[in-house]
């Protein structure tokens, strides 16, 4: 996760660059989107039901042998690819991604990003176990702006999750979403900050 420091600056960074617009934007960091405790569980068993027909072309033993061996086999695969690192390595892409996906929906709605004034509020999401970064913009910023407009902006923070340097990578996000918000959301009568410019870390 990133240090106080970093954590400062990116909340500096959001301070910022809602000066330039009436949108609001939120920014949260995941250690992971989802613990996939079964995962390793489901490749374990998945080894352990072919390990029969490899044993058996070479060996001959009883059943009650091969029971034992399997159980065996199963109980340190299951706890060996429980271990953190191991375990996000063996989970499939498309699994990862929509776990993530599923977390950013989840996250803009326990933040209450759609509840400002004017549907102008933003969420910056990011799993760092998945490398996943997701932007979910509020009604009037989704009718607004094209979706299309985001993904050059996710695809720089994805990058930038990558190289490790996930506070650059947010703060370069949030300086883009400020800039992009700005042009269609200009600042209104009231200074009223609706959402909290603290960065939400999980």
């Amino acid at each position: 996760m990133i240090d106080r420091v970093d954590e400062d600056r990116i909340s500096a960074a959001i301070a910022e660059a809602e000066k330039k617009t009436s949108g609001e934007v939120v920014v949260v960091i995941g250690r992971a989107a989802s613990g996939y405790r079964l995962v390793p569980i489901a490749w374990a068993s998945i080894i352990t039901l072919a390990l029969p027909m490899l044993i058996l072309a070479v060996f001959a033993m009883t059943a009650r042998r091969l029971y034992e061996i399997e159980l065996l086999v199963f109980a340190v695969l299951a706890f060996a690819l429980s271990i953190g690192r191991y375990r996000y390595q063996i989970v499939p892409g498309w699994i990862k991604r929509g776990r993530a996906h599923e977390a950013a929906r989840e996250q803009f709605l326990a933040r209450r990003v759609s509840y400002t004034q004017g549907r102008t509020g933003v969420l910056i999401y990011v799993a760092l176990a998945e490398r996943y970064a997701e932007l979910v913009p509020d009604a009037a910023i989704a009718e607004t702006i094209d979706g299309a407009a985001w993904k050059p902006v996710i695809e720089r923070l994805t990058a930038r999750l990558r190289e490790a340097r996930v506070a650059d990578g947010l703060i370069e996000t949030v300086e883009t979403c400020g800039t992009m918000l700005a042009e269609k959301f200009p600042p209104g009568p009231s200074a009223a900050d609706e959402l909290p410019n603290k960065v939400v870390l999980l």
